[in-house]
Protein backbone atom coordinates (compact mmCIF):
# COMPACT_ATOMS: atom_id res chain seq x y z
CA UNK A 1 0.00 0.00 0.00
CA UNK A 2 1.29 3.58 -0.80
CA UNK A 3 0.32 4.79 2.67
CA UNK A 4 2.62 4.73 5.64
CA UNK A 5 2.20 4.08 8.86
CA UNK A 6 1.75 7.69 9.96
CA UNK A 7 -0.53 8.57 7.60
CA UNK A 8 -2.70 5.72 8.35
CA UNK A 9 -2.51 6.35 12.36
CA UNK A 10 -3.59 9.97 11.65
CA UNK A 11 -6.46 9.13 9.32
CA UNK A 12 -9.55 10.19 10.87
CA UNK A 13 -11.90 6.89 9.14
CA UNK A 14 -9.16 4.78 10.57
CA UNK A 15 -9.18 6.36 14.06
CA UNK A 16 -12.91 6.25 14.82
CA UNK A 17 -12.71 2.56 13.39
CA UNK A 18 -10.40 1.80 15.89
CA UNK A 19 -12.09 3.60 18.64
CA UNK A 20 -15.12 1.99 17.70
CA UNK A 21 -13.81 -1.39 18.08
CA UNK A 22 -11.88 -1.00 20.86
CA UNK A 23 -14.94 1.01 22.82
CA UNK A 24 -16.51 -1.94 23.06
CA UNK A 25 -13.96 -3.54 24.97
CA UNK A 26 -12.55 -1.04 27.44
CA UNK A 27 -14.02 -2.72 30.50
CA UNK A 28 -12.41 -6.04 29.49
CA UNK A 29 -8.67 -5.06 28.50
CA UNK A 30 -6.62 -1.94 29.83
CA UNK A 31 -5.85 0.80 27.83
CA UNK A 32 -2.46 0.17 27.08
CA UNK A 33 -3.44 -3.54 26.10
CA UNK A 34 -5.78 -1.91 23.52
CA UNK A 35 -3.49 0.87 22.04
CA UNK A 36 -0.85 -1.98 21.38
CA UNK A 37 -3.50 -3.78 19.77
CA UNK A 38 -4.53 -0.76 17.33
CA UNK A 39 -1.11 -0.40 16.72
CA UNK A 40 0.14 -3.83 15.80
CA UNK A 41 -3.21 -4.56 14.24
CA UNK A 42 -3.29 -1.34 12.18
CA UNK A 43 0.60 -2.38 11.01
CA UNK A 44 -0.42 -6.09 10.17
CA UNK A 45 -3.41 -4.95 8.22
CA UNK A 46 -1.29 -2.35 6.13
CA UNK A 47 0.49 -4.93 4.92
CA UNK A 48 -1.62 -7.68 4.31
CA UNK A 49 -4.43 -5.44 3.47
CA UNK A 50 -5.69 -6.74 -0.74
CA UNK A 51 -7.71 -4.24 -2.61
CA UNK A 52 -8.41 -6.29 -5.17
CA UNK A 53 -10.47 -7.99 -3.00
CA UNK A 54 -12.97 -4.96 -3.13
CA UNK A 55 -13.45 -4.81 0.50
CA UNK A 56 -13.11 -1.35 1.98
CA UNK A 57 -9.47 -0.81 4.50
CA UNK A 58 -11.62 0.13 7.14
CA UNK A 59 -13.91 -3.05 7.07
CA UNK A 60 -10.77 -5.14 6.75
CA UNK A 61 -9.30 -3.12 9.75
CA UNK A 62 -12.40 -3.30 11.83
CA UNK A 63 -12.83 -7.26 11.54
CA UNK A 64 -9.00 -7.46 12.22
CA UNK A 65 -9.07 -5.78 15.09
CA UNK A 66 -11.85 -7.29 16.73
CA UNK A 67 -10.73 -10.88 15.80
CA UNK A 68 -7.17 -9.80 17.71
CA UNK A 69 -8.78 -8.23 20.84
CA UNK A 70 -10.71 -11.59 20.71
CA UNK A 71 -7.96 -13.59 20.44
CA UNK A 72 -6.22 -11.51 23.13
CA UNK A 73 -9.30 -11.95 25.60
CA UNK A 74 -9.26 -15.33 25.26
CA UNK A 75 -5.65 -15.98 26.01
CA UNK A 76 -5.63 -13.82 29.15
CA UNK A 77 -8.72 -15.47 30.64
CA UNK A 78 -6.59 -18.83 29.85
CA UNK A 79 -3.74 -17.57 31.54
CA UNK A 80 -5.97 -16.58 34.65
CA UNK A 81 -7.38 -20.11 34.56
CA UNK A 82 -4.38 -21.77 34.78
CA UNK A 83 -3.50 -20.02 38.10
CA UNK A 84 -6.49 -20.54 38.99
CA UNK A 85 -6.00 -24.49 38.68
CA UNK A 86 -2.86 -24.08 40.13
CA UNK A 87 -4.43 -22.42 43.72
CA UNK A 88 -7.38 -24.90 43.09
CA UNK A 89 -5.80 -27.95 44.84
CA UNK A 90 -5.03 -26.11 48.08
CA UNK A 91 -8.82 -24.67 47.74
CA UNK A 92 -10.90 -28.19 46.72
CA UNK A 93 -10.26 -29.38 50.67
CA UNK A 94 -12.03 -26.51 52.21
CA UNK A 95 -14.44 -26.68 49.68
CA UNK A 96 -15.64 -30.08 49.98
CA UNK A 97 -15.69 -29.68 53.68
CA UNK A 98 -17.88 -26.57 52.80
CA UNK A 99 -20.03 -28.77 50.22
CA UNK A 100 -21.16 -31.51 52.53
CA UNK A 101 -24.40 -32.68 52.40
CA UNK A 102 -25.03 -31.81 48.91
CA UNK A 103 -25.63 -34.20 46.11
CA UNK A 104 -22.29 -35.38 44.26
CA UNK A 105 -24.08 -33.87 40.68
CA UNK A 106 -24.35 -29.95 42.58
CA UNK A 107 -20.94 -30.39 44.35
CA UNK A 108 -19.60 -30.53 41.12
CA UNK A 109 -21.55 -28.07 39.38
CA UNK A 110 -20.37 -25.99 42.01
CA UNK A 111 -16.44 -26.64 41.98
CA UNK A 112 -17.08 -26.30 38.07
CA UNK A 113 -17.79 -22.73 38.53
CA UNK A 114 -16.14 -21.11 41.38
CA UNK A 115 -13.10 -22.98 41.61
CA UNK A 116 -12.19 -23.99 38.13
CA UNK A 117 -14.06 -20.76 36.33
CA UNK A 118 -16.23 -22.98 33.76
CA UNK A 119 -18.51 -20.98 32.00
CA UNK A 120 -21.95 -22.40 31.76
CA UNK A 121 -21.59 -23.58 28.16
CA UNK A 122 -18.30 -25.48 29.30
CA UNK A 123 -20.08 -27.20 32.25
CA UNK A 124 -22.77 -28.26 29.88
CA UNK A 125 -20.28 -29.97 27.60
CA UNK A 126 -18.31 -31.40 30.03
CA UNK A 127 -21.57 -33.13 31.75
CA UNK A 128 -22.82 -33.99 28.65
CA UNK A 129 -26.04 -31.78 28.71
CA UNK A 130 -26.99 -28.06 27.27
CA UNK A 131 -26.09 -24.46 28.34
CA UNK A 132 -29.50 -24.37 29.81
CA UNK A 133 -29.94 -27.10 31.31
CA UNK A 134 -26.25 -26.09 33.16
CA UNK A 135 -27.81 -22.84 33.78
CA UNK A 136 -31.00 -24.45 35.45
CA UNK A 137 -28.98 -27.25 37.41
CA UNK A 138 -26.59 -24.70 38.49
CA UNK A 139 -29.25 -22.42 39.99
CA UNK A 140 -30.70 -25.86 41.36
CA UNK A 141 -27.82 -26.67 43.14
CA UNK A 142 -27.04 -23.25 44.56
CA UNK A 143 -30.64 -22.96 46.42
CA UNK A 144 -29.62 -26.25 47.77
CA UNK A 145 -26.75 -24.62 48.91
CA UNK A 146 -28.22 -22.36 50.41
CA UNK A 147 -30.67 -24.64 52.47
CA UNK A 148 -27.98 -26.76 53.94
CA UNK A 149 -26.27 -23.60 55.29
CA UNK A 150 -28.94 -21.90 57.10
Amino acid sequence: MDRTFEESLSNIDNIKVMNKVCARYSTALSADDLYSLKLTTLWRCLNRYDPSKKTKFTTFLYQQLDYAIKNTMKKKKREFSCKNIEKSSEVIDDIDHVLDGLSDEYTILIKQKYVYGMTMEEMGRQNGYSRETARRRFKKALKSFEKINR
